[in-house]
């Protein structure tokens, strides 16, 4: 059995009101009823300051996938405040960035020489206090990326991992860990297969309101061993990656909007159910898969209710 994980999207939405937390009354989040982004790569998904990412989007609206977004790119230059819960500082909705490109469907940059310092353990600033890092270890440099289509304006953040120095270890830690960890890197996604009723059924012939089950797998080696510098006991040890996908389709309705795999689950994929519409027609279905530092691939495919 596969197991729901609820962990926190390495990609986050802004609508009209930024960072605000509103009940969900309406449409689930798997439902595309708009232009939204749903992901953005990093390649490589993990970088030290001064190297060189390469970043690139996948950009939905209730037509199906845009090919090439129309999308203004920057790197955010301001922390978080403590009182601020979001992925980002709300400065960074304003002019506390660094601009990259204007109308460019990718974006390339340099991690900046003082991210560590920002959004890392290597604060130095007197206000500023050194940021935790997640649970594997990791700190992420923010990516703004606003979309523009449709007369509509998308803003998304994007979290680039950063290779930065061990905070508050031994030497001989620091050098083990050194000696051991290696940097992530995206993960793959296998083709998607969809069986109904046991039996495997072609995406451009689903009958109309049938329920179809979706398989997401991966390769073995992109559920990656990785080390971790543990407070509780000030060793290094070794972790393994959690898998995430999320569902995305502009019609019909998924069981689950995230499945996964944890990091005792060796299983190389997971699985989700999607109820087609009744009346026949078409939709859209994007899977976008997440490794636990910060790896993501994604897909997108066109359907057909019969």
């Amino acid at each position: 059995m596969h197991r729901s994980l609820r962990a926190l999207s390495l990609v986050v939405v802004l609508g009209g009101a930024p960072f605000a937390c509103r009940p969900d009354f309406g449409d689930r989040e798997s439902l595309v009823t708009r232009t939204q982004v749903l992901a953005v790569r990093g390649d490589p998904p993990e970088a030290k300051p001064g190297e060189v990412v390469s970043w690139s989007l996948l950009v939905a609206t209730p037509d199906g996938p845009v090919a090439e977004p129309i999308a203004s790119w920057a790197l955010c230059a301001t922390p978080k405040l403590l009182t601020e819960n979001g992925a980002a500082s709300a400065a960074c909705l304003g002019d506390g960035v660094r601009p990259i490109v204007e109308g460019a469907a990718a974006a390339s940059a340099a991690i900046p020489g003082d991210a560590c310092a920002l959004f890392g353990p290597q604060v130095a600033a007197a206000e500023l206090r050194p940021r935790d890092p997640d649970v594997t270890g990791g700190y992420y440099q923010p990516v703004r990326v606003t979309v523009f289509d449709r007369g509509a304006t998308s803003v998304a953040f994007g979290l680039q991992r950063v290779g930065c120095a061990l905070a508050n270890a031994s030497a001989d830690v620091t050098t083990d860990f050194s000696r051991r960890y290696v940097a992530n890197a995206n993960p793959e996604l296998e083709p998607l297969e969809a069986t109904l009723g046991g039996a495997p059924v072609a995406l451009d012939a689903i009958p109309a309101g049938a329920t179809v089950t979706l398989r997401a797998s991966w390769p073995a080696e992109a559920a990656e061993r990785y080390v971790v510098y543990d407070l509780a006991s000030r060793a290094v040890v070794e972790r393994r990656e959690t898998m995430r996908v999320s569902w995305f389709a502009t019609a019909g309705t998924f069981e689950s909007d995230r499945t996964g795999r944890a990091e005792d689950e060796l299983e190389t994929s997971t699985t989700n159910t999607w109820t087609a519409p009744r009346a026949a027609g078409s939709a859209h279905l994007f899977v976008v898969l997440r490794d636990a530092r910060g790896g993501v691939a994604f897909a997108s495919h066109a359907l057909v209710i019969r």
